[in-house]
């Protein structure tokens, strides 16, 4: 049985996901429910939980604050928020779980489940602390993503990142030396984020780092030509704007 504990001001809140998580989650229960920084953390220490859902914005603080004053990180972390743009954009950038307010039943059953399975991972200490870190940098100053598999999280330089490829539900990050890192998230999580850094979307299954553009071919329909001989397509629509990138790209 997995201990679940959720931490949120807001009584309908802390009543619909207790409900939905007792409702439809397998093997789990909720073990206690705290209202602010203080209580949560206390909570926490308390029961050891295995999951946590955490609002971002309390009374006495937000869910980063209480983050900081942990010592170590055993479990793994589901934010629970509206829509605020610069908390997604974090979670994104340390593949941190979220799910949004007001609860979809579908969603937050299946952040459970990728929860059980992130158990196991190593590195849930420095995943969070990354994710601290991000609102010190400011967004244009980030230049390393977290990347979590089935089984491992990777911090990378987003600039070692050749290009990604996308296959429905999954996308495949490609370096040097065809080492890749597949991932359990579609392509369009991750573009706005790579964009500001030199990403462009050439198809509607490829971003690529410009930074490794070699040359583009005009030929065949025309593709990219990668610093390391891998090519990619472009798709017709994708040329003109590809093309402008290209002529305005400054290192």
């Amino acid at each position: 049985m997995y201990k679940i504990v959720i931490i949120d001001d807001e009584k309908n809140i802390q009543n619909s996901l207790k409900h939905i998580i007792e409702d439809y989650a397998d093997d789990v229960k909720v073990f206690g429910i705290a209202y602010n920084v203080k209580s949560g953390i206390e909570l926490i220490r308390k029961v050891q939980p295995d999951i946590v859902f955490l609002d971002i914005e309390m009374p006495d603080g937000t869910g980063f604050d209480l983050l900081e004053q942990l010592t170590s990180i055993n479990f793994s972390l589901i934010f629970c928020t509206g829509h605020n743009g610069f908390a997604i954009k974090a979670f994104k950038y340390n593949a941190i779980d979220y799910v949004l307010k007001p609860f979809d039943i579908e969603d937050v059953i299946f952040s459970v489940e990728k929860a059980k399975e992130n158990l196991s991972l190593k590195q849930k200490d420095i995943t969070i602390k990354q994710l601290l870190d991000f609102n010190k940098v400011p967004t244009n100053k980030k230049d390393k993503i977290i990347l979590k598999t089935a089984t491992d999280v990777f911090i990378v330089k987003i600039s070692d990142i050749y290009n990604c490829k996308s296959d429905r539900a999954y996308t495949t990050f490609l370096f040097e030396d065809d080492k890749q890192i597949l991932v359990s998230k579609p392509l369009k999580e991750f573009e706005e984020i790579l964009e500001q850094h030199n990403f462009i979307k050439t198809h509607q299954s490829h971003l690529v780092n410009l930074k490794y553009v070699e040359r583009f071919h005009k030929k065949d329909g025309g593709y990219l030509v990668l610093t390391n001989g891998r090519e990619l397509p472009i798709a017709i629509r994708k040329k003109e704007i590809v093309l402008q990138a290209m002529e305005n790209l400054h290192f």
